[in-house]
């Protein structure tokens, strides 16, 4: 059975972090086991998504990093959690491309550009 975390990067800023968790809840209204995850600075972590999904009986999880650039976050710190929670948790982990390499990222913006 498929799952997905959304991994954000966090924030000491509560509205920052409700912005993401407001993805989450119009997300699952039609996605099944999806959970959202923090890097640093809020909660829950990507351990705790990781083993949240494990115990719904999740076998392959896919991480979606929300990330415009691939920085370091996303060109290390994020294949690290996965293999890390992949072994600790025996389930298949695979991340996406991050958010901002997604052609519909692009039109997005370009849509909100020409917006009136």
């Amino acid at each position: 059975m498929q799952g997905y975390i959304l991994l954000s990067h966090g924030s000491k800023v509560k509205e920052s972090n409700d912005a993401s968790k407001n993805v989450l809840k119009e997300l699952k209204k039609s996605l099944k086991n999806v959970e959202l995850a923090f890097l640093e600075l809020a909660e829950p972590d990507f351990q705790s998504a990781v083993k949240s999904l494990k115990e719904a009986g999740v076998t392959h999880i896919k991480v979606l990093p929300l990330f415009l650039a691939p920085g370091k976050h996303v060109r290390e710190d994020v294949p690290h959690l996965c293999e890390t929670f992949s072994k600790e948790y025996e389930i298949e982990i695979s991340v996406l491309e991050h958010i901002g390499a997604n052609d519909g990222y692009v039109k997005l913006i370009k849509d909100i550009l020409e917006q009136k």
